[in-house]
């Protein structure tokens, strides 16, 4: 039998190719910003503009008339923009996947070409065996085979990457002069106005989502260029595009305001540009920070933004990773003293958390920091003594806890977790409104809560409830523990408007402590090795920063990893004497939380 032996041909040369997909996602961002700039212009010529109430009767109606091309050609602008961002957006997104093609073809084709090489010299000289020629020719069938599938693949890729050059090409094409604007926009209704018209009233963040769902793609690229207010503060909408309207509203604050001098800037623009600039930085530093174990930049969903919230205090949410994917999200909300200006601290925060949870074995994480109540802070820091504040901010939680849970149609594992006042912030929400969530953390708690009288009160579970308190922290101690006024906990120990401050939180109370035995809590250890000898204030912020107790613990809970949660001793509260906290007794350790 004659056994005829083909050698596989060589694979073709990958081609060059450098395309930075991020840099075009970054233009269309921008060309999508743009266009929200020129939709608010156009309504504000065909509104405000013309209802000032400064002219009356025929100059009114001349002065309306003249407008009218003006609003109509910003009008035409914002579409033509809209159109143009979307088709960059897309050719950003195509490059992106065109890349990571690349790279595979590449590695295939070095892989086929050694193959290609070692088959040459095995077939030279050629086997005189008829097995070991049969194996020769089946693996030289096999790789040409390979080689094929591979040349096809290259002609694919360089179709696509055609394809979408072309398209972006054609859709800039159409935009070029204002006259061909005008006359491709020019009176051409908005769609994102009937989707408006159609969004259903009132909170329900199961109806959003179905309302979202049930829009094309422009009518939903059309709700977030227009109304970006709209769409990046609605619970029930998806992250991803609750960012990207977020990103243009911020985007869009910076270039307008930053452009004011100072001097001429009102009290309000100035407000907003600072609050602006503070969430600018907090996405910043969350993009610039990596995780410890891929060693990959991170990417910031921008949850919430409005600066102006709350008399100029600021709303403002972001998460460090996927809100709408991933497996693990936890929502971190601070207490007192908490405003837009600090979103900051709040964002190195879940920085560490998330790198924590991926040091100590989680893979789909999305760690946020929720500035989305009206915290204590400025002239109303008085407002930490009682409980007015964290009823209405559970409110809010709870809308916020809800309308993550909308949004995703999958299984996941919600974490809430709540910083001083925070904490009874979350308490309430949880008590109050019983949102859907797996774990409580409550971290250097003054107490859980008038409506909470145990762990179980709050809905997920006693198992569930996780308390950290460091054993010096003096606000963790504000709580109501056994038959000790807690009032008396801080006598002596701070002055100044601080000291003023602890006073008021313990002299009002805000509930049980949930570290106490009683409360039934889950507590873990979280104390530091720079912990005080007295109780102080350091001790209450610490529990984010790395290589603490509190920090390795929290990570473990995000993960659902509870065997991994080391647990601490529960305050108890003899007959004899006043509270007893068996972790102030203990030598504190210093877990690795990100592998530094």
């Amino acid at each position: 039998m004659t056994i005829t032996v083909s050698l596989p041909p060589r694979p073709s040369e990958t081609p060059e190719f450098t395309a930075d997909g991020q840099k075009v996602q970054e233009m269309g961002s921008t060309l999508r910003t743009s266009s929200s700039i020129f939709d608010d212009h156009g309504s504000f010529v065909g509104g405000k503009a013309k209802d000032s109430g400064l002219l009356d009767g025929r100059a009114a109606a001349a002065y309306g008339q003249a407008l009218n091309p003006i609003g109509k050609h910003a009008d035409a602008c914002s579409l033509a923009l809209r159109a143009a961002a979307n088709a960059v957006l897309g050719h950003g997104d195509d490059l992106v996947d065109l890349e990571r093609r690349h790279q595979d073809l590449k590695g295939e084709r070095e892989r086929l070409a050694r193959q290609v090489d070692e088959l040459t010299a095995r077939a030279n000289p050629l086997p005189t065996d008829d097995a070991e020629l049969a194996t020769l020719k089946s693996d030289c069938d096999r790789c040409t085979s390979q080689v094929e599938t591979y040349e096809s693949d290259l002609v694919k890729w360089a179709e696509d990457l055609e394809a979408s050059e072309e398209k972006v090409a054609a859709a800039l094409r159409d935009a070029m002069t204002e006259q061909q604007v005008d006359q491709k926009y020019g009176g051409v209704a908005d769609p994102a106005d009937a989707a408006r018209d159609s969004m259903p009233t009132g909170k329900d963040p199961e109806a959003v989502k179905a309302w979202w769902d049930g829009l094309t793609d422009e009518q939903r690229a059309g709700m977030t260029a227009a109304y970006p207010e709209i769409v990046g503060n609605t619970d029930g909408i998806p992250a991803a595009a609750r960012s990207d309207a977020n990103t243009i509203s911020l985007d869009r604050d910076l270039a307008e305001l930053g452009a004011i001098p100072e001097d001429q800037r009102t009290e309000d623009e100035q407000t907003r540009y600072d609050n602006a600039k503070a969430a600018d930085v907090a996405r910043d530093k969350i993009e610039r920070s990596k995780d410890p174990m891929t060693n990959e930049h991170y990417e910031a969903q921008v949850y919430i933004y409005d600066p102006m919230a709350f008399g100029g205090d600021g709303r403002v949410a972001m998460a460090v990773g996927d809100l709408d994917t991933a497996r693990n999200v936890s929502v971190s909300v601070p207490g007192l003293t908490t405003d837009m200006e600090s979103a900051q601290s709040n964002a190195e925060n879940v920085i560490n958390l998330h790198q924590a949870a991926s040091f100590e074995g989680g893979t789909s994480t999305a760690t946020m920091f929720w500035i989305g109540y009206d915290a204590p802070s400025g002239a109303d820091t008085a407002g930490v003594a009682t409980e007015g504040m964290a009823t209405a901010g559970g409110e809010r939680l709870a809308d916020t806890l809800d309308g993550l849970n909308a949004m995703r149609s999958d299984e996941f594992h919600l974490t809430a977790i709540g910083h001083s006042y925070g904490s009874t912030t979350v308490a309430h929400a949880m008590t109050d409104h019983h949102p859907g969530a797996d774990d409580v953390v409550l971290l250097g708690s003054p107490g859980a809560g008038d409506d909470a009288d145990s762990a179980g009160d709050l809905g997920v579970g006693s198992g569930h409830v996780f308390v950290g308190t460091n054993s010096e922290d003096l606000v963790g101690r504000l709580g109501q523990t056994g038959w000790v006024s807690p009032a008396a906990v801080g006598a002596g120990v701070l002055t100044g408007p601080l000291g003023g401050v602890v006073a008021q939180m313990a002299g009002a109370g805000l509930g049980h402590n949930p570290a106490e035995d009683d409360f039934g809590a889950v507590r873990f250890q979280a104390e530091s090795t720079s912990r005080g000898s007295i109780p102080n204030i350091d001790d209450h912020v610490k529990y984010y920063d790395h290589d603490t107790e509190s920090l390795a613990n929290m990570a473990h809970i995000v993960n659902g990893q509870y065997d991994e949660v080391v647990r601490a001793g529960q305050v108890h509260d003899p007959w004899y004497r006043g509270p007893v906290d068996p972790e102030s007794d203990r030598t504190p350790t210093s877990p690795d939380t990100d592998g530094r």
